[in-house]
């Protein structure tokens, strides 16, 4: 049974991801192109990290069973299967509640600080506020998309096209200082639609735990939607690990949406 149970993991491991890691991809434009690509998405899905002061979301998704057993600490599946929460943009915080079977976890993360309880105890466990720390500035980027990215880029350049969802993308390439959580350095690729401007897919590295340095992921954006003030958000993520094995990770929705008050959705 042992030897059974252990075969599609030893597949996995196996297995080969198509998508070049961020960071390594070859130059074919330079930071001012790059650049433009970047402002032109944020243009045109209204600048969220820009325009707007508190932005309030809630997700609902789903986990995956070996992720779940290969990043307990970073999935942390008991707590987070529903999430609301809102994000200062002048104050570059956000304030996360997440809930799941085994309760309510809270997360504040601050540009410099995160504090985590469960079921209302704090913890001071250093891995589990780490990979608190990097879900959190993750979430960031996930949701703000071109925004972020063109506020806390750098070294950016253009690195070719791929076709996502039946649409030519460029990718921008780039490094994040200090990177997601408490590393110093990520480094991302995102990919961005010439016709539509949506950041279709997000590649990015995680360095900010132990058990992930080395690894990188991506997420996939789908199902964008217009808010009445012309504002546009996606409506599904999808992520999934590519190094050092190739597996999805987590599939989630967005929810309910307001902004400085409003609600968009």
């Amino acid at each position: 049974m042992k030897a059974i149970l252990a075969l599609p993991l030893a597949a996995l491991l196996v297995s080969c991801s198509s998508l070049t890691v961020p960071g390594t991809a070859p130059a074919v434009g330079d930071a001012a192109k790059a650049r433009a690509v970047l402002k032109a998405s944020a243009d045109a899905t209204g600048d969220a990290w820009q325009s707007y002061r508190k932005v309030t979301v809630s997700y609902d998704g789903e986990w995956t069973g070996i992720v779940k057993r290969i990043q307990p600490d970073l999935v942390d599946a008991e707590f987070r299967k529903a999430s609301v929460e809102t994000y200062d943009t002048r104050r570059e915080s956000v304030d996360q509640v997440h809930t799941g079977p085994g309760g309510e976890k809270t997360v504040k993360r601050t540009r410099d600080d995160v504090v985590v309880a469960y079921n209302g105890d704090r913890i001071g466990n250093e891995s589990r506020r780490d990979a608190s720390a990097l879900v959190a500035d993750a979430y960031t980027a996930f949701l703000f998309g071109s925004s972020w990215l063109l506020d806390k880029g750098e070294a950016l350049e253009l690195v070719g096209t791929e076709t996502i969802d039946g649409e030519v993308c460029d990718g921008v390439q780039g490094r994040l200082r200090p990177g997601f959580g408490f590393s110093e350095e990520d480094r991302f690729i995102a990919w961005i639609g010439r016709d539509s401007r949506l950041m279709r897919r997000l590649q990015f590295t995680i360095e900010g735990l132990e058990s992930t340095r080395g690894a990188d992921v991506d997420v996939t954006f789908s199902g964008h939607w217009k808010a009445a003030d012309g504002s546009v958000w996606p409506g599904r993520f999808v992520e999934y690990v590519h190094r050092p094995l190739f597996v999805k990770a987590h599939d989630w929705r967005l929810e309910r949406l307001s902004v400085d008050g409003r609600k968009l959705r």
